[in-house]
Parts: C-alpha cells; structure tokens; sequence
C-alpha cells in the first residue's frame, strides 16, 4: 500500500527522516510509539514520514515535549522533499566543519 505521488502533486507531497538517540527508555519508547502513529521505520532509530498533512513544526514540538526529561538526546529531521525552505532541523548544533561529517 503506497502513496501515488504523481497523483498528489509535487507542492504537496513531503518527506522526511526522522533520527533520535535517546537513552532513556521511557522517553524512547514514547518517542516510538509517536512516531510509529504516522511514519515508517526504516532502521532502529529512524523513521520515514510521507505525508500530505504533516506540519513538520507540530512534529517538532510534540517532540521537545515528549523528550524534555532526556537531557542527553539527540533528535535530528531531514527534509528529502525538494519543495521545503528549511531542509534540516536538529536539536543542537549540526557540526559544519567538513571533515566532522560523514555522507555514505
């Protein structure tokens, strides 16, 4: 069962992963179980949203919320959807030295 994106049109379809590392399991499995609401897991820790209807901003949010109590977490949403102004949004500051990062 997929979602026929030649249908729904370019300007309304968007896409993201989403990745977290939280180490406390309360907070995690809350997290999972948000998640799994209206995604696909594709690894352990990441999930793949492709909506019309999502509100990326309210998916933030209710994030913060959720993980509030996890001092040591770390959240991570990538836009793979050309149409998006803001591509990618972490909870702390991405490093931007080049070789700090690594693209497979």
């Amino acid at each position: 069962m997929g979602i026929d994106c030649e249908r729904l049109g370019k300007e309304s379809f968007m896409q993201y992963l989403i990745s977290y590392d939280i180490s406390n399991t309360k907070v995690r499995n809350k997290v999972v179980k948000y998640l799994e609401s209206f995604c696909h897991r594709i690894q352990y820790n990441v999930f793949l949203c492709t909506h019309t209807y999502i509100r990326i901003d309210s998916v933030i949010r209710k994030l913060e919320i959720l993980t509030r109590n996890d001092v040591n977490k770390k959240l991570l949403i990538i836009s793979i959807s050309d149409t998006v102004k803001t591509p990618i949004w972490c909870y702390k500051e991405l490093p931007l030295k080049e070789e700090s990062i690594l693209v497979v």
